[in-house]
């Protein structure tokens, strides 16, 4: 099989929902979202005046609009370095609330921080999980997103995190399904679309271009993760080499997928741009059998193919029991209903409760975490792995080099400046490096800005943020 490529990076931008309390005399208080940044972002901006900074891990850290905390990975390209790096970033974010708990203590002032990773404050305001692809210059968005649409409309069913909707006390299969509009759109915060069209390559924009997925919940459980990638990966390749997906074509993208999230059944009928219906099982059925022959012989492709098959088992024979210790969506359902029999009664705002606490990735604090903690949640990586990930970049990417480049910097206390694909050693004449192959993790010219900035005069000081 050839026309595809058989090997890109990846990556993941997650925004983090988060609530700073403070101890006063009356009580505890909840601190305003900007000011409540503002303090989570402290011990960064002391020392880097920014709030935005690339990490040794070669992920990058940084406050997003509507002062939300974001994470991005470092590029990867396997499985299990993305699911260890996405991983990271709870821990990054956690050892950044700890510290701000301390400079506030220091001052006398008694802190708690939450964090969420989903995709829904109280207000209904969403805020995202982004996939990154490479993908090749040749072809076009609007092709890529004429055969995606009618995939990510369905896929929630795979890979939604799941969410007790208050209002219309329903539980739906995805908390962002009722924020997305367009399929393609230049923009991410007013008309929704579930491709951004944006060009931003980093890498050699002659070659590549970036695949910019805004569509997917923020996952915790790590095969569903999994299969939103590993499925999404399968059907690039399939596109890629010419597999046509048209007769899928979904007459309001935008509906479908409110319609598809209000049905666990993945039965609901959806209307097609050239008349008739279809459904959530019958496209993600057909695409299973399209793309099942790009695996290449793949092992984590072929587990997103057994997890993505057993999914569909699950929903068409009713057995969740298949699945609720892999998909978050399932696993939370379980959660939900399992506290509803106990208490002998549904209580809306109970459930609401449950929800946003299965997202909680504080230490301790959350009931996802709980639930992995004690087994009934499945894994894919070690522990170690994720330890490992908060200071390591992974070894097969251009994140390497920039690792390698931000850890010397900070060690010879080096004033820099870097992004995805540059590195400026500010103090030393010539000490600029671009990068623009994502693939590439070695470099001759790294080596040589490496030993200069261990040998060669520093002038002035350091203004890097360290998360170790």
């Amino acid at each position: 099989m050839t026309g595809f490529m058989s090997r890109r990076v990846r990556g993941l931008e997650t925004e983090y929902g988060l609530q700073v309390e403070v101890q006063g005399p009356g009580g505890w208080r909840r601190l305003g979202a900007d000011e409540g940044a503002r303090q989570l972002f402290r011990p960064v901006t002391t020392v880097s005046a920014t709030t935005n900074v690339f990490l040794r891990n070669g992920g990058r850290m940084y406050l997003d609009v509507g002062s939300h905390p974001e994470y991005a990975t470092p590029e990867c390209d396997t499985l299990d370095d993305l699911v260890a790096h996405d991983r990271a970033g709870d821990a990054v974010l956690n050892r950044l609330a700890d510290r701000a708990i301390q400079v506030m203590a220091d001052e006398g002032t008694t802190a708690r921080v939450r964090l969420f990773k989903n995709n829904l404050d109280s207000h209904g305001n969403s805020y995202g999980s982004h996939e990154n692809y490479q993908v090749r210059r040749d072809t076009t968005l609007r092709s890529f997103a004429s055969a995606l649409t009618p995939f990510l409309v369905m896929r929630q069913l795979l890979c939604g995190t799941g969410t007790w909707v208050r209002s219309s006390q329903e539980f739906w299969l995805s908390q962002r399904a009722a924020h997305m509009w367009d399929p393609l759109s230049s923009t991410t915060t007013r008309s929704r679309p579930m491709i951004n069209t944006r060009d931003e390559p980093h890498a050699d924009p002659q070659l590549h271009r970036r695949l910019h997925v805004i569509v997917g919940d923020s996952t915790l459980a790590e095969p569903t993760l999994a299969v939103r990638i590993g499925a999404t990966e399968l059907m690039l390749r399939a596109i890629e080499a010419g597999v046509r997906f048209e007769r899928w074509q979904l007459a309001d993208p935008g509906q479908a997928i409110r319609d598809v999230a209000r049905d666990r059944s993945g039965r609901s009928p959806v209307a097609l741009a050239a008349g008739g219906e279809t459904s959530a099982l019958a496209v993600l059925t057909d695409c299973l059998e399209q793309v099942r022959p790009f695996t290449a012989g793949e092992s984590w492709l072929e587990r997103a193919v057994e997890l993505w098959q057993r999914v569909l088992t699950a929903v068409g024979d009713h057995r969740l029991d298949l699945i609720h210790h892999d998909i978050d969506w399932a696993v939370k359902l379980r959660l939900l209903h399992g506290d509803a029999d106990r208490r002998g009664t549904l209580d809306p705002a109970r459930m609401a409760q449950l929800d946003l606490a299965y997202h909680d990735v504080r230490p301790g604090q959350g009931l996802f975490g709980t639930l992995r903690d004690a087994g009934q949640v499945n894994r894919l990586v070690d522990e170690s792995a994720v330890v490992r990930a908060v200071d390591d970049p992974p070894t097969t990417t251009r994140a390497a080099i920039r690792g390698r480049l931000i850890a010397a910097a900070q060690r010879h206390e080096r004033s820099y400046t870097v992004d995805w694909m540059t590195f400026n050693c500010r103090d030393l004449d010539q000490g600029n490096l671009i990068c623009p192959d994502p693939l590439a993790a070695d470099d001759p010219r790294a080596d040589r800005l490496v030993e200069r900035m261990a040998t060669e005069p520093r002038v002035g000081r350091s203004t890097a943020f360290t998360i170790g």
